[in-house]
Order: C-alpha cells, then structure tokens, then sequence
C-alpha cells in the first residue's frame, strides 16, 4: 500500500510536469511569434541571412527552456534532501531529463516515482523541440524556391 510520502511525491511530480510543460508552451508560443514577426519585418530575406536566424534564435530559446525545466526538476529531490551538492542533483536531473540515465545517483524508493515522471517530461520536451524546429525548416522550404529539395 502507498504511504502518505509516496502520494504526496507523486502529487509533485505531477505539478512539476504541469509547470514545466506550461513553461515550454509560453516558450513555444514566443518561438512561434518570433517567426512571425521576423517574416514581416525582413520578407525578403533569403539564403543564410533566412536560414540562421529562423533556426538560430528558436533553438536557443527552446534550449535555454529545456534547461530550466531540468533546473525545475532538481529542485524537486533537493527540496526532499536526496542529495548533498547541487551539482549532484543538476547532474541527476539532467540525466534523467534527458533520459541518459547513467545510473550514478538514484532516488530512495519512495521518492523513485519522479524518475519516470522526469524522463517522460523530457521525451516530450524533445519531441515537441524537434517538432517546431522541423516545422520551421519546413514553413521555409515551402515559401521559398530552391529549398523544396531540401525535404525530399
């Protein structure tokens, strides 16, 4: 039977999930205008000077929410006193995040639910980083001669 820690461990995970993905999408949505207004304000631009910024500055910034969000996640077994230095539970949690799993420090059995909770955040994170990138690439082959090639 699962204890009262077990169920409030899960209850965290579950917020955690809930606020990262929240994070991700505001991060999402600011990628996503950012190529809008990028299109209006320089429409010709073509080649490289189209390529580098379309692609550059969503990818630093789904980057840079991706490591927030594995910040976020180490929060959650230091708060719990799981680890002794920081850069333990940063190297954890980025491990986990991304599904590496080098098996160096793991969670007390209790508290073991947040590792899959983790990595499932991740994996979607991933998918979701991969996803809007390609979408991108794909926004420019389609508007522009010479890039269809690009895509098969």
């Amino acid at each position: 039977m699962l204890d009262y820690h077990t169920h409030f461990v899960f209850a965290v995970g579950i917020l955690t999930i809930s606020a990262c993905l929240a994070l991700h999408s505001f991060v999402v949505f600011v990628v996503l205008q950012s190529q809008v207004a990028f299109r209006k304000r320089f429409p010709r631009a073509a080649g490289i000077k189209l390529v580098m910024p379309s692609m550059l500055i969503p990818a630093v910034l789904l980057v840079f929410s991706t490591f927030v969000q594995i910040a976020i996640w180490a929060v959650v077994p230091w708060h719990f006193g799981y680890f002794d230095h920081f850069q333990d539970v940063i190297h954890f949690s980025g491990t986990t995040f991304t599904t590496l799993g080098t098996g160096q420090h793991v969670l007390v059995a209790s508290s073991c639910v947040l590792e899959p909770m983790e990595a499932t955040n991740g994996i979607l994170v991933a998918g979701l980083n991969t996803a809007i990138l390609f979408a991108i690439l794909s926004s420019i082959a389609r508007r522009h001669a010479g890039y269809d090639d690009l895509l098969g």
